[in-house]
């Protein structure tokens, strides 16, 4: 029992070596993950939060996700994320929240969960008929849990936790009606877990662009720079096939990754969902329900909206 549990202890800690937590999987962003990741320059409303936060500054409205990811197929890891955003008055930018958690279980217990809250604000800089600037940042409370340990002759042992505090910065600029630039640094501050021995939190850069040769087609890519683990390259298209369908393909490197998805749209609801297939793990399932509105959370609360 002992072996087995060591084993999917390792598997998990393979498994989850890719996220904006402690062991870092895949962001739970469908819309994003169907695009092989290629999302600096795209992210918008409440996708922004967790990948870029300047991409508050050129959304409109309000809107909210609710997502779940299952990373890899594997029973004992589950993935949750809840995000959402609105426009301020007086042109003071858009804020968004956003809560995700990433849980190890094994018999019926957590023995790993981990857990970040993040607050964004984006805000837009400069804007003409032909070009926009917006900044953002975002403030991360990252919290780990190991549980209990087994119950021996004095009981079970609580394992530990541990917390940090983690800063995003973000920037788009559109150069054309066509052309979106995008970039943004992950935990800019260096932040630490652990009092005696401790870890650093993943660190990356990432910068993107964005292309839209024809309306309804959107091609992306970009170049992702994690400092403790390599440079990913990262392409990836968004199609509306009809009016309420949009189709995603995607690719990545650093393992080579196929991803595909798709977006549906009707009224203000929306669906998303993301198929990431790896070369040597099972493959992994995003799903994603929300809404996206034209107002304000203001104006949603006033009498008679």
């Amino acid at each position: 029992m002992r072996i087995t549990v060591l084993l999917l202890l390792v598997c998990a800690l393979t498994v989850t070596t890719r996220a904006q937590l402690i062991s870092n999987p895949h962001l739970p962003t469908p819309a994003a993950q169907g695009m092989g990741g290629a999302f600096t320059a795209a992210a918008r409303g409440s996708d922004a939060v967790l990948w870029n936060p300047a991409g508050l500054g050129m959304s409109h409205g309000t809107g909210a996700r609710f997502a779940y990811h299952q990373p890899y197929s594997t029973s004992f890891l589950t993935h949750v994320a809840g995000s959402g955003y609105t426009v301020l008055p007086r042109k003071a930018g858009s804020i968004g929240i956003a809560i995700q958690n990433l849980s190890t279980r094994l018999g019926g217990e957590t023995i790993s969960g981990e857990t970040e809250i993040a607050f964004a604000h984006g805000i837009l800089l400069q804007e003409d008929i032909h070009s926009a600037l917006s900044f953002g940042y975002a403030i991360k409370v990252i919290s780990w849990s190991l549980g209990e340990s087994v119950a021996g002759s004095s009981g079970p042992v609580n394992l530990g936790s541990a917390s940090a505090l983690g800063v995003d910065l973000g920037a788009t600029a559109k150069v054309w009606d066509r052309f979106v630039l995008g970039g943004t640094i992950h935990n800019i501050n260096h932040p630490q877990m652990g009092s005696d021995l401790q870890r650093d939190l993943p660190r990356s850069m990432s910068g993107g662009v964005q292309y839209e040769p024809y309306f309804g087609v959107k091609t992306t890519f970009d170049i992702e720079r994690r400092l403790e683990g390599g440079t990913v390259f990262k392409a990836g298209g968004d199609m509306q096939v009809v009016k309420p369908f949009h189709l995603r393909v995607g690719v990545m490197s650093n393992p080579n990754i196929f991803t595909a998805g798709f977006g549906l749209f009707f009224r203000d609801m929306v669906v998303d969902y993301a198929f990431l297939y790896h070369p040597v793990l099972a493959p992994s399932h995003t799903f994603s329900v929300g809404f996206d509105v034209p107002r304000t959370l203001g104006q949603l609360w006033k009498p008679g909206s």
